[in-house]
């Protein structure tokens, strides 16, 4: 059943451009995997743009529609949104090209960051950035998902464009997708969405210990004292080159917001410049913008970008309170307020080593920060069980796409992992 599609503009490209196995601007006309068959996308999905309303008007923003942006998909990508950093109002949807779009719809970046795929987990709104699809009775939406997570470098050969890559309407207007029936879809989804959700879940779980740390450090009592008086700011660089390939590389970019834990991290063959050296229990403070809040405890040794301030307790029985100390909300307002710079803020450790740590006495302090470095031992476990949980769905992913792997074979393999 044909789909409307609510973009405006120019019509599909009549172009031919063959995606890797499932993807492609055209019908390719090669041959399909039994059970499965060539459709075009706009038979299958209602294709919506997205609009910015006004930055002018105040009364169009700060709403309860949530509205996602760029920031939202490079952060979240693959994952199901449940709500944004920027939020709209009903009136700056009227007076603007947004539209309100169902739960389940799919969006793909397709300016300047080509490729992020998020799918709403609500009524939502997304910007100009993002080609969205409302998906019909015949393709389930969390195929459709997993399809174009497949097929990432397919969409950006899709893409024009050598400094802001982009994918026009008219390629997208042209899309086919190769699937497998609704039932097969269903099922497919249901195999790659259990590591998925077992991932979601374990996130949630150091969710909770990160806030449960920050509640305990509020409730401390006693004197106080600065943290450099607890901690010390290693500055032992090393060149990339004199490490194995494989040692751990942390960059900015790895390392989550509000979050006292480290999951995302890359190795020293990726890198070519002077790094910072840390060891394992230690604390890596972001000092670019410090309000990004990004303040993790190592989990083991590595190397990390000078953007990275790296704080080693004084004693090693006094870690988890350096890293509670640090990543607290009043650490990085202090290192906020005394950053230097106006579009790229940065602190000093000398700024940092004067914030002021609560006291409890010495027993206590002790037994508080082995609470928190449990919790951060524990939280390091959790992580790498995530990243084999996600090293298995993107095993799975291609192969279960193009249909060179069954369900039945493919729940075998998730049933050992899970």
């Amino acid at each position: 059943m044909a789909r409307d599609t609510r973009t405006g503009g120019r019509e599909a490209t009549t172009a031919v451009i063959p995606g890797s196995f499932g993807l492609s601007v055209g019908d390719p006309g090669t041959r399909a995997p039994a059970g499965f068959a060539w459709r075009a996308l706009s038979d299958l999905a209602r294709l919506e743009s997205g609009h910015t309303p006004s930055r002018n008007k105040p009364d169009y923003w700060d709403g309860d529609i949530p509205w996602i942006g760029i920031r939202d998909a490079s952060g979240n990508h693959g994952k199901v949104l449940t709500d944004t950093e920027q939020h709209v109002t009903q009136l700056g949807l009227d007076n603007s090209s947004a539209r309100l779009l169902p739960s389940g719809t799919v969006c793909l970046s397709r300016t300047a960051s080509v490729g992020y795929v998020v799918t709403m987990g609500r009524p939502m709104a997304t910007s100009q950035d993002f080609v969205n699809w409302v998906c019909g009775p015949e393709l389930d939406h969390r195929h459709l998902h997993y399809l174009l997570m497949a097929e990432q470098d397919t969409i950006r050969r899709i893409a024009y464009g050598s400094v802001h890559p982009t994918m026009y309407y008219p390629d997208a207007k042209a899309l086919h997708v190769c699937i497998p029936s609704i039932h097969e879809q269903v099922a497919i989804a249901d195999v790659l969405g259990a590591l998925d959700d077992k991932i979601a879940a374990n996130e949630r779980a150091v969710d909770i210990a990160d806030n449960l740390v920050r509640v305990r450090y509020e409730a401390l009592s006693g004197d106080s004292v600065a943290l450099g008086n607890i901690a010390t700011n290693v500055r032992d660089q090393v060149d990339p080159k004199a490490v194995e390939p494989e040692t751990p590389y942390v960059g900015l970019e790895h390392v989550p917001r509000r979050s006292m834990w480290l999951s995302d991290f890359d190795t020293a063959s990726k890198v070519t410049s002077a790094k910072a050296a840390f060891r394992a229990g230690d604390v890596l403070f972001g000092k670019l913008r410090p309000y990004f809040h990004k303040v993790v405890s190592a989990p083991f040794d590595g190397i990390a970008s000078t953007d990275i301030l790296v704080l080693r307790a004084k004693r090693l029985e006094l870690a988890g309170l350096v890293l509670a100390a640090a990543s607290s909300d009043g650490a990085i307002a202090a290192t906020t307020a005394s950053s230097e710079g106006t579009r790229m803020p940065r602190t000093k450790w000398a700024d940092l080593a004067a914030v002021e740590v609560p006291w409890p006495g010495d027993d206590r302090a002790r037994r508080f920060s082995g609470e928190v470095s449990e919790l951060a031992d524990w939280s390091a476990t959790v992580a790498k069980e995530s990243q084999g949980l996600a090293a298995t769905r993107d095993e799975l992913l291609p192969l279960l796409m193009s249909g060179k792997l069954r369900v039945r074979d493919a729940e075998k393999s998730v049933e050992g992992v899970l």
